[in-house]
């Protein structure tokens, strides 16, 4: 399984816009940033460049769970702040001048909050020691075991589970296709999926694996329609997405599609139509399973509650909630480190975490491993989107235990590595 297949497009821009102010202080040798009042650190991510809605809401999470942790008093007395939010604008050359300024001109201690479809700074900052926490959408996030994604570093695109083969059977379909973007981080996590169909005996029978970006469907959706397909996996972001669903449905193509991206409340308000019915692999505790399995799951409890409060907006937004994992793992490791941490005693800490599940939102990681390896089982919740109730709404799990786990050997399902929120 694999979390954040996003459409990644390559563009040409105009020099990177940022907020706060410029300099910054050491706090001693392994910790700038630090002050015996502050923990200063900053955010990297494409916030006015193409698919930014995909990525933006990041800096929300994090400023929402700075927001709670303060209010309780800061961490051993210092308050946590975001004060520098620079935008790469999705640029692969932006992403890297930025990153060096984080460290070199605003000396921040860490970097929390990295949102971007080129995440070109990561081999810097693993080189730099910077702790740094972000959305992992690309295999840039394995240079380095100070760099921590959302659900683990490394993107495996070789084992084969039998989810995704699972998942077909379940919801009656009998023969799929697959469309993903010409991009590596688009079209990999397709071929996956379309691999694994076909080991575990679900037949895919069209693929296209090289959509440009803002291409018409029009041909895919016949292509879809000829094959016979009745369930197409998207690997495109939101507005690939869309325009898909909206050239299947005025080609007369029923299928059932899984999509990997865009389950947002936002997102079906504006297409209800178009979203209604549609299938999603979420990695993340669904946001509809706060109402539906009251006091079952109180981290998510917790975190919509506080994004209530502090940044309404964004409340049932995934990428905004991985903000919110990326400042809690910060969070975790800057307790531990003790009363005058290092940046590499944070990083040390995280790294000793076996069984972290973000305070019951995701399944676990091992981060003893997670940098170089993505340890089975596959673990995911599937959500379908309704359309009359505004939701997304949990399906495919056993009573209130919203996750699915498989190993790579059998569509049977295993049971959960311990730390599973929901038991």
């Amino acid at each position: 399984m694999v979390a954040g297949l996003l459409a990644l497009v390559v563009v040409a821009g105009a020099c990177s816009n940022a907020s706060g102010a410029a300099g910054g202080g050491g706090g001693g040798s392994g910790a700038p940033g630090l002050t015996a009042t502050e923990v200063d650190v900053g955010s990297l991510g494409n916030i006015s460049g193409p698919v930014n809605a995909d990525f933006a809401p990041i800096v929300k999470g994090v400023q929402a769970y700075f927001d709670m942790v303060n209010a309780e008093g800061g961490v051993n007395g210092r308050k946590l702040v975001l004060k520098y939010q620079l935008d790469d604008q999705g640029i692969p050359t932006q992403d890297a001048n930025l990153a060096r300024t984080l460290v070199t001109q605003d000396h921040v201690f860490a970097v929390v909050g990295v949102g971007t479809p080129f995440f070109s700074g990561a081999k810097y900052l693993a080189q730099q020691g910077t702790p740094t926490y972000g959305y992992e959408v690309s295999s840039d996030w394995a240079a380095g075991p100070n760099l921590f994604g959302q659900q683990g570093s490394y993107i495996d695109f070789t084992t084969l589970y039998g989810s995704d083969a699972w998942f077909a059977h379940s919801i009656g379909a009998h023969s799929a296709a697959v469309v993903a973007y010409g991009i590596t981080a688009s079209s990999a996590g397709c071929k996956l999926a379309a691999d694994a169909l076909q080991k575990f005996g679900f037949p895919v029978v069209y693929q296209d694996l090289a959509v440009g970006f803002g291409a018409d469907l029009g041909p895919d959706a016949l292509q879809i329609k000829q094959h016979g397909a009745d369930l197409v996996a998207s690997c495109l972001d939101l507005n690939g997405d869309i325009a898909l669903a909206r050239a299947m449905q005025q080609n007369g193509v029923s299928a059932k599609q899984l999509w990997f991206n865009g389950n947002d409340k936002d997102s079906l308000k504006a297409y209800p139509t178009l979203m209604n019915g549609v299938y999603f692999l979420d990695q993340q505790v669904p946001f509809a399973a706060a109402s539906q399995f009251p006091g079952v799951y109180p981290g998510l409890e917790q975190y919509i509650s506080t994004m209530q409060k502090y940044e309404p907006d964004a409340v049932y937004n995934e990428t905004a909630l991985d903000g919110w994992l990326n400042a809690d793992l910060f969070v975790t490791g800057l307790r531990a480190a003790g009363k005058n941490p290092t940046q590499a005693q944070v990083v040390a800490a995280d790294n000793k975490l076996t069984d972290y599940n973000g305070g019951g939102l995701i399944p676990p990681v091992n981060w003893t491993v997670s940098h170089t390896t993505s340890p089975g089982p596959a673990c995911a919740a599937f959500i379908q989107a309704d359309a009359a109730s505004d939701s997304f709404k949990p399906v495919l799990g056993t009573g209130s235990s919203v996750f699915v786990c498989h190993g790579a050997t059998s569509t049977t399902p295993v049971s959960g590595p311990t730390g599973l929120p929901g038991g």
